[in-house]
């Protein structure tokens, strides 16, 4: 059963990935073309090509994952008998309409899990001053949605290869248990309410496949975190947040087609 639905699924990409791009129909939009702007006074900065057409559907999937073990790092040379593992998965699929010639809407959908371990490690600062730790545990997972607001950039002739960012409001709900030593029934759930900005690249291998790669630099947010302890709320935070910088963890890959 497992492997008729596989096949299915497998034609299905093909067809789509084969299938001639709506743009690219003679006599109507070749990709690659030079946009005029609309206030045609202006002096041109740049040459924006068209690389996402008027009435165009994209349906696509990003994705992260990431892993780090101290037994294969340098870093934190000063703990001595480090032992700590961590693991970041995040998916997020998505669907946008060009609602415009390289301006598109869209919504998409967050699923993160992180983890770590840190079995044991021990500090040694000067000679003098020593601290041990150890069997502390924790576990994330979050799930959440955006609309997003994309602007393509194309660059070149052919209408393969561009730049482009995000305006993104959304929402994510997270759940996170840390402890140390025996298992309880401590845990935080966490609700945040955030704006970003996310520029990044777009290459065209096919005229209806893109390959996407973006970075979150800049957000500001809205957060309330409760925790609860043998299922009574404890504790509560709310604040604001901004920031702006590069964090590899929110890089992310994507696959995009589009129809």
């Amino acid at each position: 059963m497992m492997r008729t639905i596989f096949r299915i699924m497998t034609v299905c990409f093909v067809i789509l990935a084969a299938e001639p791009a709506l743009a690219q129909k003679p006599g109507k939009i070749v990709l690659g073309t030079e946009i005029t702007p609309k206030d045609t006074t202006k002096v041109k900065r740049f040459t924006n090509r068209l690389i996402a057409p008027k009435g165009e559907w994209q349906v696509g999937l990003s994705a992260i994952y990431a892993d780090f073990n101290s037994a294969n790092s340098d870093y934190m040379l000063v703990l001595q008998g480090l032992g700590a593992k961590a693991s970041l998965l995040r998916v997020a699929p998505e669907i946008a309409y060009t609602f415009c010639d390289n301006h598109s809407v869209g919504l998409k959908f967050n699923y993160t899990r992180a983890g770590g371990m840190l079995d044991e490690a021990t500090a040694d600062l000067l000679g003098n001053l020593s601290l041990s730790v150890g069997d502390i545990q924790a576990m994330s997972s979050s799930i959440g949605g955006s609309l997003f607001q994309r602007t393509y950039v194309g660059i070149d002739k052919q209408g393969r290869f561009g730049i482009f960012w995000d305006y993104i409001l959304g929402y994510t709900r997270s759940n996170t248990v840390f402890g140390s030593g025996a298992e309880d029934d401590t845990y935080s759930v966490k609700d945040k309410f955030f704006a970003a900005f996310a520029p990044g690249v777009v290459y065209f291998p096919m005229n209806n496949v893109s390959l996407q790669a973006n970075i979150s630099i800049a957000d500001v947010s809205y957060s309330c975190t409760t925790a609860y302890q043998d299922a009574e709320a404890v504790g509560r935070h709310t604040g604001w947040r901004a920031q702006a910088g590069l964090n590899l963890l929110n890089l992310s890959f994507g696959l995009t087609i589009h129809f």
